[in-house]
């Protein structure tokens, strides 16, 4: 009989490591590319090392794995033990005398594995990838410091300066035709013009280093002209020492002092402070100390529910999972609320939801009677729909006769029924990475919303405005689980050997994946170019909000600053989004060689007459020869050569917050500005590539689903896992490569979705009928 139980409990330690491992691996993946907008931002850095991309990487990982790991549990408990129970084998164990405490003890042994894992990352790990990612990202900004100004934009990032550099040699560090802006808090505001330049960083400063340089000072006091207190010089080499705050920078690298985030446990229920600081540190490592039990409780959960299923199976398995996850991390947040705010011990309100879930969990094991039955959304389709299923019973022999006239006979019925199965999959796989990743953005959210006492609505209405973005970039893997689950199911239940054995090809058996995966590639364009481009800037704003505590709006004032290709012209001004007019504007004008300015042009107002020409009023117009200055005013000036009212026009900040329409007028913009728009055209590219990621990962899993759907399912999503992060990888390496200009952008774009595509449908071609 011994012999027996353990044949029966190591049954069940197979049954749930398949689930347990595809929601590890998975997770992991979709959390780590959530995660990856950090790299990104390092990415757009030129020459940073590769040793630091691989630290800041590398540092990601352990805040992935603290989320990752309790999740995995649970899904591979609940669901393993779902699918066993769908299909009679608990009763079969049962009737063979085998208790509920014995099928119990596997499923805590691998939650007592998976908690002295996350143990250890919890304790150990986390904090020091907390230092090593806080020291990557100080390193990433130096990095930034010591680049180049990209040639034909303006950098306002240094305070106090503008900086446009016309052309120049990035990669040597080279610029060429450069002009400065430096209005200082004290002292006179300063033009200058150079041939060249560069900037010299030393231990702790960065100096901007000037050849053949003009320099004029004006006053900086209101009411007082350009030519007032006037002085102009020329020299062979003019140096400005930058505050780029490089010498902060540095100090916060040398310095030794550590967040609570980046202390260990012991160090965090040692460390002193005043009572509001001591609350939070306990707080804190109560809650690692929470978060690391969550394997062994949610696999002590996941057994309860699971032995309680009688149909439904996995997918009902899956989404209790995440009816439970969401319900047990929303009790988390609710007790460090408590905690934080002092209302409970930080012990109790940290391990509020433990103990709930705990006592939930041995309520289900010690009662035992009742189950859970019925709830499966597959059942709740099927009851929904027999109503109908009469009235269209004599329909379906007309259906027949007209499915012979169709082309490829599609859609036939098993086309119908396997595009039902793919878009139930997709919707479910797309909800249940949608709600995990809110989830993980409102725990990354959660210390900036206590601290700035943000409250439930504006957090809601963020995660609300959040979704459209979440969705699209989702869309992608979750197409590639639902091909996955669907066709692998049809291999394992042999009715990928029946479809060909009536003669239909392997090409003819995707049809109905690839139809699936066009119509959410259309709705996800819909919802890009739609929805999308407000949502994103009203989230941003939210983001910010959140973060800063201080409310934010897009509004079309503020200084703006515009270098026209068309008349070689600088314009400085603010623009009146009512009326479309100009006020405070400055116009500067260069030589022949378009080094040196030759003439700055002031107005108080500006606008446009019905020849499309520029209009000033309140003119002051100074005329610079060299080291000569003549000045002179007038009411009004009419310019002989004037740039479009369009460009003119402030924009959203980021292609994100555009449309592609509105992107690709926004370029048309920017290039008769003479700024560079490689990024731009990218962005622009890659909006049109998008709703084809989602073909490209029905085209690969079709033919991974049909190899790997009868071997193991663990290796199905493996490889899908595998091919996802490389396409992931390659996408953004290509579009990396378009941004420095070694790719054009459509080729940067495009070329990831015709390799993978060629590969899947190669694939395709290879699966053994």
């Amino acid at each position: 009989m011994r012999s027996g139980t353990l044949l029966v409990q190591r049954y069940i330690i197979a049954a749930i490591i398949p689930y347990l491992l595809m929601a590890l691996i998975l997770l992991t993946a979709i959390l780590l590319a959530q995660q990856s907008g950090r790299l990104a931002e390092i990415l757009m850095v030129a020459h940073v090392p590769t040793d630091l991309l691989a630290e800041f990487s590398l540092s990601l990982i352990p805040n992935v794995l603290v989320f990752a790991l309790p999740t995995a549990m649970l899904v591979g408990a609940l669901v393993g033990l779902s699918r066993m129970g769908t299909d009679s084998e608990l009763v079969a164990m049962r009737a063979a005398g085998i208790g509920t405490w014995q099928m119990l003890w596997p499923v805590l042994l691998l939650g007592l594995g998976l908690t002295a894992a996350a143990l250890w990352v919890n304790m150990q790990v986390a904090p020091e990838s907390a230092r090593t990612l806080r020291r990557a990202t100080i390193r990433a900004a130096l990095y930034k410091m010591d680049s180049p100004v990209e040639p034909r934009t303006f950098n306002t990032e240094i305070p106090g300066y503008v900086i446009y550099v016309k052309d120049g040699d990035k990669a040597r560090g080279q610029w060429g035709r450069v002009f400065l802006f430096a209005q200082p808090k004290d002292g006179p505001t300063r033009l200058v013009t150079a041939r060249s330049g560069r900037i010299d960083s030393s231990a702790e400063r960065s100096e901007l280093v000037l050849s053949d340089a003009i320099s004029t000072s004006f006053p900086a006091k209101e009411g007082q002209g350009i030519s007032a207190s006037r002085t102009t010089e020329r020299l062979e080499q003019l140096r400005f020492v930058l505050d780029t705050g490089r010498q902060e920078l540095l100090g916060d690298l040398r310095r030794d002092e550590v967040r609570p985030e980046e202390m260990d446990w012991y160090d965090l229920l040692r460390a002193g402070g005043t009572a509001r600081e001591s609350r939070e540190r306990l707080t804190l490592a109560y809650k690692r100390l929470a978060f690391s039990m969550g394997p062994v409780i949610f696999a002590l959960l996941g057994a309860g529910l699971g032995m309680r299923v009688r149909k439904g199976g996995r997918g009902f398995g899956l989404l209790l999972s995440l009816a439970v996850l969401l319900l047990y991390y929303l009790l988390s947040l609710f007790g460090e609320q408590l905690s934080r705010s002092g209302a409970v011990p930080p012990l109790m309100g940290t391990f509020m939801a433990n103990l709930l879930t705990t006592a939930w969990a041995l309520l289900l094991l010690l009662k035992r009677r009742g189950r859970l039955y019925g709830l499966s959304l597959p059942a709740i389709l099927r009851r929904g729909a027999s109503r109908g299923a009469l009235a269209s019973a004599q329909g379906r022999g007309r259906a027949y006769e007209r499915e012979s006239r169709r082309l490829l006979g599609f859609p036939s019925l098993l086309d119908k029924t396997v595009i039902r199965a793919i878009a139930l999959s997709f919707a479910t796989v797309l909800t249940a990475l949608t709600s995990l990743i809110l989830v993980f953005t409102l725990f990354d959210l959660w210390k900036w919303i206590v601290e700035r006492g943000t409250g439930a609505r504006t957090v809601l209405e963020y995660l609300l405005y959040l979704l459209p973005f979440v969705s699209v970039q989702l869309a992608s893997p979750s197409m590639l689980v639902a091909v996955l689950i669907s066709y692998a199911l049809m291999a394992r239940r042999s009715e990928a050997v029946a479809w060909w054995a009536c003669g239909q090809s392997v090409f003819r058996l995707a049809l109905p994946g690839l139809f699936a995966a066009v119509c959410a590639g259309f709705l996800l364009w819909t919802v890009q170019e739609r929805l999308m481009p407000a949502a994103n800037l009203r989230q941003d704003a939210l983001r910010a909000q959140i973060r800063t505590g201080t409310a934010r709006a897009s509004t079309q004032g503020g200084r703006l600053w515009l270098a026209s290709t068309e008349t070689g012209r600088l314009y400085s001004y603010e623009y009146d989004g009512t009326g479309g007019k100009l006020y405070d504007v400055l116009i500067y004008e260069f030589d022949g060689e378009g080094i040196h300015l030759s003439r700055i042009i002031k107005g108080e107002t500006a606008d446009w007459n019905a020849q499309g020409r520029m209009v000033l009023e309140g003119v002051e117009e100074t005329t610079l020869n060299g080291l000569q200055i003549v000045s002179r005013q007038s009411a009004r000036m009419e310019m002989d050569r004037s740039d479009s009212t369009d460009l003119f026009k402030p924009w959203a900040d980021k292609p994100s917050q555009l449309s592609a329409k509105e992107l690709s007028a926004y370029i048309k913009t920017i290039r008769r500005k003479g700024e560079s728009v490689a990024p731009l055209m990218v962005a622009l590219q890659r909006k049109y590539v998008e709703p084809f990621g989602v073909l490209v990962m029905a085209l690969i899993g079709i033919p991974l689903a049909l190899a790997f759907g009868r071997r193991s399912a663990v290796a199905a999503l493996s490889s899908a896992v595998a091919v996802g992060l490389a396409f992931w990888g390659m996408t953004s390496g290509s579009q990396q490569m378009g941004v420095y200009g070694f790719l054009p952008p459509a080729v940067a774009a495009w070329a990831p979705i015709v390799i993978f595509g060629a590969t899947g449908t190669y694939l395709l071609a290879r699966t053994r009928t």
